[in-house]
């Protein structure tokens, strides 16, 4: 049964690349099939938040869940992407070639070759792995469970099991596993956040691919995946990472469009952040602080820039209003219910509290590694020397986020720790160690002499 659940799997997540190619071909479009290689990771995770979102805005108006119209829905997207595609008068792709073997291939190979051998152990732990996290087995595999045998949001579950405004997309996800598997199996399930660790490695390092030199690229990226946290709850089937990866990819999306101001990057960063706002209540926290450090960093060149961005966060608004008003209207209360600090008054020490809380988990070497000491390093020599614009923004998009975690423990008058059974801030902090593993490449590209030019003083 296990060998069937894994070609399931892979047969699901197949689909899920399939549909994320069909709209980036449609909103980019790629010359060769070795460039579509470099975007392959990018175009599963484009399917992943194009997949959910779609879904859970179908399970909202009353749409079965099921095998049947889970095909249907996947192949009338791809379609949708493909006609934009022929609109935009996309290219046929060429074979294309590889080209000539150097120093700069060699370290790739040997940064490939390292970071799939910790994923090819990760698949082994996954592929046996027991359902022992409390929020899979309390909230989320019910959930998914829920969807699977009753075919959309029963309201006695939803409305029930803890944290019920939590948005339903890994429900969504882990439901439509258990369909291409033939059951609920709860611990071949796991292998599908396997899946979404390699979508979200191939992504980055596609998109750093030609910007960054591969000894600058590689030891992050392997760095990042072998942090102590990261590695030992990789596989948990919860949505902290997934809404992570999201916003991660979003985020360097939006980093790269300060710069090469090309279209279609705001555009997949959009469809990222809608697929975000739908795995985990705080995607909308991280979006927010995503426009906002992006608007703060072009504030120079507001008339070009702030109408894009305005227009994507608006849509981003849009896609993630109907879940809402759905909860609203179940009864269920808003997640943005303070418990205690909201309205009792500022209180000078708990803020102090909170936001040392904040910062001394942001920079916990047991369990980010050298992580984010090496990531605020990048953002200050890109200040000095690279791309001042890029600087800015992942500068103040960490500052956001950190931010944002102290004023969760404060208003929610949660107690000053990092015991993640009574306070989120660690998996506040997470993403944006995430995004911090991620751009301190492209910042430090940017410092190298003759990598990229910097922007004016």
């Amino acid at each position: 049964m296990t060998a069937h659940a894994i070609a399931g799997l892979v047969l699901f997540n197949a689909l899920l690349l399939i549909l994320g190619a069909s709209v980036l071909w449609g909103i980019r479009g790629w010359e060769t099939w070795f460039e579509f290689g470099r975007f392959a990771g990018l175009a599963y995770l484009l399917g992943v938040a194009l997949f959910g979102a779609a879904w859970t805005l179908l399970l909202v108006v009353g749409v079965r869940f099921g095998l049947l119209p889970i095909v249907i829905s996947a192949a009338i997207l791809g379609s949708l992407g493909v006609a934009l595609g022929v609109r935009n008068r996309r290219p046929k792709p060429g074979l294309g070639r590889l080209g000539t073997v150097g120093a700069h291939s060699l370290v790739s190979a040997v940064g490939v070759a390292a970071a799939g051998l910790f994923l090819e152990a990760l698949f082994r732990v996954g592929r046996l792995s027991g359902l022992f996290a409390f929020d899979a087995w309390a909230f989320w595999v019910p959930r998914a469970k829920a969807i699977y045998f009753y075919g959309g949001l029963d309201h006695q579950i939803f409305t029930t099991l803890p944290n019920p405004s939590y948005p339903p997309v890994i429900p969504i996800i882990d439901a439509a596993a258990f369909h291409f598997m033939g059951e609920p199996d709860t611990v071949t399930l796991h292998l599908q956040y396997w899946f979404f660790a390699v979508g979200f490695v191939a992504a980055v390092a596609g998109l750093l691919w030609r910007r960054v030199p591969p000894w600058i690229l590689w030891p992050f990226l392997v760095l990042m995946l072998v942090a102590p946290r990261l590695s030992v709850r990789l596989l948990t089937p919860q949505a902290d990472f997934l809404v992570d990866f999201l916003f991660v990819v979003a985020a360097l999306l939006v980093g790269i469009w300060l710069r090469d101001r090309e279209r279609w990057l705001l555009v997949a960063a959009s469809l990222l952040l809608c697929g975000a706002t739908l795995t985990k209540r705080e995607g909308l926290f991280f979006a927010a602080c995503l426009f906002v450090a992006a608007g703060l960093a072009t504030s120079r060149h507001w008339r070009s820039t702030w109408p894009p961005l305005l227009a994507s966060a608006s849509a981003v608004a849009l896609v993630s209003a109907p879940w809402r008003i759905w909860y609203l209207r179940n009864g269920i209360g808003s997640e943005a219910q303070a418990t205690g600090g909201v309205g009792r008054g500022v209180d000078s020490h708990g803020v102090r509290e909170a936001l040392d809380l904040s910062i001394r988990v942001l920079f916990d070497t047991s369990r980010w590694s050298l992580i984010p000491v090496v990531a605020v390093a990048a953002i200050v020599l890109a200040a000095l020397w690279g791309s001042r614009s890029q600087a800015a923004y992942f500068g103040a998009l960490a500052a956001l986020v950190t931010l944002g975690g102290a004023w969760i423990t404060y208003s929610f008058s949660a107690p000053i720790t990092s015991n993640e059974s009574v306070n989120p801030i660690v998996r506040y902090t997470a993403a944006i160690v995430l995004a911090g593993a991620c751009a301190a490449p492209l910042l430090l590209a940017g410092v190298w002499p003759g990598r990229s030019g910097t922007d004016e003083a």
